[in-house]
């Protein structure tokens, strides 16, 4: 099915599985086959798309038993929906331990996006240490689950909420549950930089098991990574609205456990839950920076993130009634 026949049934797809499907040409070059999602429902792609479905195009091309590591992504032009996303991977290098790849993902318009990745093979080691993390205990998050907490929105500015409150619907992502806490009380009274927010998820719909596609469960991490990531910046400096562009301009991604802790279901088949912890730790010369580590329900720090994202202030966008009122038209 081509990204076109997606569009014409209505682009309803649900698992994650689903969302990353590739059509391979050759040795070195594949096709997305579902259309990328759209956070303001318009015409340009969820970065976070592009970003995961390159690695796994790139996970198409590695042996056996190498896994994601660590990958680094520039966008340089914004991804259309209206498009599929054509991936040309390149052979860096096949080592024992450790393999490299690049990968362009190209449109009409030329490479929009382009980026490095590692895989390695699982290796033992005696030691093994982190920091102790429990961050349900450390923001007072009390005996609320995952799931108890709403949907985490399309796009995390007042614009958007306005909308969904409007349209009583706040227009969630495909492949992924991922849901906000509500991190008010804990950032009042705080500077920007002192400020977290945290977002649980979980993929939707089955996956293959983790030992026969640990890399599709990995992507699944990095599709995850970059949701609303922007935003962060501009909400702990409670500048609202008052921004005229936002762009990822690149973003990083370590995982730093074996490939048994990357699984997003269990034994048994059951989503499991992740928890993103981010903050932003810079703000100036139209630029951001956020960084956020990844967690699973036991406390283990699975990888950490880093995001330089394009941010220019003042000049808003718009009143909030305006805003709202042009997603309305578009919904």
């Amino acid at each position: 099915m081509t990204v076109d026949d997606e569009a014409e049934n209505g682009n309803v797809y649900a698992t994650f599985a689903d969302l990353m499907k590739l059509q391979r040409f050759d040795d070195n070059t594949f096709q997305s086959l579902t259309k990328a999602f759209s956070p303001g429902n318009e015409t340009t792609a969820y970065g976070g798309h592009v970003f995961a479905q390159a690695v796994w195009a790139a996970a198409q091309t590695v042996r056996e038993g190498f896994v994601v590591h660590n990958v680094t992504g520039w966008f340089t032009i914004a991804g259309n929906t209206a498009q599929p996303f054509v991936y040309t991977v390149r052979n860096i290098r096949d080592g024992k331990l450790f393999c490299t790849r690049a990968v362009d993902a190209s449109q009409a318009r030329g490479v929009c996006f382009t980026c490095t990745c590692s895989f390695k093979r699982s290796e033992s080691s005696p030691i093994f240490h982190q920091e102790p993390i429990d961050l349900s205990k450390q923001y007072a998050l009390g005996q609320k689950k995952p799931e108890d907490w709403p949907e985490a929105p399309g796009v995390d500015s007042p614009w958007f909420w306005e909308a969904v409150v409007a349209n009583g619907d706040n227009y969630p992502f495909p492949g992924l549950s991922i849901r906000k806490v509500d991190m008010t009380s804990y950032n009042q009274d705080r500077p920007p930089t002192a400020r977290r927010q945290l977002q649980y998820y979980s993929a939707i719909g089955p996956l293959p098991p983790l030992g026969s596609a640990p890399n599709l469960h990995a992507c699944a991490h990095l599709y995850a990574s970059d949701r609303n990531s922007d935003f962060v910046i501009t909400n702990h400096l409670d500048v609202g609205n008052d921004f005229t562009h936002m762009a990822s301009l690149s973003h990083s991604v370590v995982f730093h456990s074996e490939p048994e802790a990357l699984g997003m279901v269990d034994a048994h088949g059951k989503p499991r839950w992740f928890c993103q912890e981010a903050r932003m730790t810079r703000a100036g010369g139209n630029r951001g920076m956020h960084e956020s580590r990844l967690v699973d329900e036991g406390g283990v720090h699975v990888a950490t993130t880093w995001q330089d994202a394009l941010v220019r202030f003042g000049g808003r966008m718009g009143t909030v009634e305006e805003l709202a009122e042009r997603l309305r038209a578009k919904l």
